[in-house]
């Protein structure tokens, strides 16, 4: 139970950061323009003199943003290295873009005595992506600690540096606050997402699937008909339409009763569709009758198939009652879907009222098995 919670965490936690890849590549680009426009503007200006330590470290900055944005490019979310270790992965990603903005706060003192890009880029990364609270914790105290550290060696005035200082704690404090309650919602949308996701599909699932044997149901059964005798009309393919109805059946409903009767249905639903692995969907139509579809397919394969079926049920025995069943298949011949049904229908009453136990195939040529 620990180890699946576990995987449901980290599958968590793989598609928020999916998601935070895309906020991030954002603020990367945004940063990039913003630092390569200062950098043209520091160059051409010169008559002003920034220095060049400083445009050394915006020519890096772009550089570095331009290998962040390669590395997103490359990896693959789908992969699953991304999904064991994206949490690392999207941790050292804002780890470098707080640090990038960090140094050019540092060298930004000798223009302007503030903090401003950092605060920026702090809460620009905080409000575009979603951090488990820990990891974000460890992110601020490390960004923090080198922000806290390097100040000093680029600002000497203690009338700027001590309020820097103070105000880099308050504003890591906030966003931290900030980012555990966007993370948290972020969760919480997702879980409701999830359990959405989760109540349609088996809403899906009981509207096209018989509640006892769990084959599709009356509705999916014409809806395939149709779309796969659509298909046919298109493509020219060889199409064949199988009826199923069991023999004898009545009999162990009235000696044992519906609820091992249902039990019974069961078992031979699952003998019929575990060996009929090429066909192309089977369901019970109701009671004991069951359909299925066969395409690209010759008559002798079919008839093969379905014989097989009729054997393996043959060996089974219900409280020393054998069970059997007749089967009419019809190939189609471009009639609409109702007489497609119904000529398979016919079929398996032809082989009811001659002896049960058989299946006949009709393609313009009976053949009886």
């Amino acid at each position: 139970m620990h180890k699946k919670k576990n995987i449901e965490t980290q599958r968590m936690n793989s598609k928020i950061n999916e998601n935070n890849i895309a906020g991030l590549r954002t603020i990367v680009l945004v940063i990039l323009t913003i630092v390569t426009i200062q950098t043209i503007v520091y160059l051409s200006v010169r008559q002003i003199s920034f220095g060049l330590d400083i445009v050394g470290i915006k020519i890096a900055l772009i550089f570095l943003g331009c290998l962040l944005l390669f590395s997103f490019a490359k990896i693959k979310t789908t992969g699953s290295f991304f999904m064991k270790y994206s949490e690392v992965y999207i941790g050292g990603i804002v780890i470098i873009i707080l640090g990038m903005s960090i140094l050019n706060t540092f060298f930004a003192q000798d223009i302007s005595s503030d903090i401003s890009i950092y605060i920026l880029v702090l809460f620009s990364v905080i409000s575009a992506v979603r951090i488990r609270p820990r990891t974000i914790s460890i992110i601020l105290l490390i960004s923090y600690s080198f922000f806290a550290i390097g100040l000093p060696f680029f600002q000497s005035n203690m009338s700027f540096l001590v309020p820097h200082l103070i105000n880099g704690l308050v504003i890591n404090i906030i966003a931290f606050f900030i980012s555990r309650m966007l993370y948290l919602y972020a969760v919480t949308y997702l879980d409701d997402k999830a359990e959405i996701e989760k109540k349609n599909e088996e809403l899906k699932y009981l509207s096209e699937r018989d509640a006892l044997t769990g084959l599709y149901n009356q509705r999916m059964i014409n809806t395939y008909i149709e779309k796969y005798t659509n298909q046919a009309e298109l493509s020219g393919e060889n199409l064949f339409l199988g009826v199923i109805d069991l023999d004898g059946f009545k009999k162990i409903n009235d000696h044992y009763g519906h609820a091992f009767g249902d039990k019974v249905l069961c078992r031979i639903a699952n003998i019929i569709k575990d060996n009929l692995p090429t066909a192309e969907f089977v369901g019970r139509y109701g009671g004991d009758e069951f359909v299925l579809m066969f395409k690209n397919l010759e008559t002798n394969e079919v008839s093969a198939i379905m014989e097989n079926v009729l054997i393996e049920l043959n060996k089974v025995e219900f409280h020393e009652d054998k069970l059997s069943f007749s089967c009419g298949i019809a190939k189609w011949q471009g009639e609409s879907t109702r007489d497609f049904f119904y000529r398979a229908d016919s079929y398996m009453y032809k082989i009811k009222n001659s002896g049960k136990n058989g299946v006949l195939i009709n393609d313009d040529e009976k053949e009886a098995v």
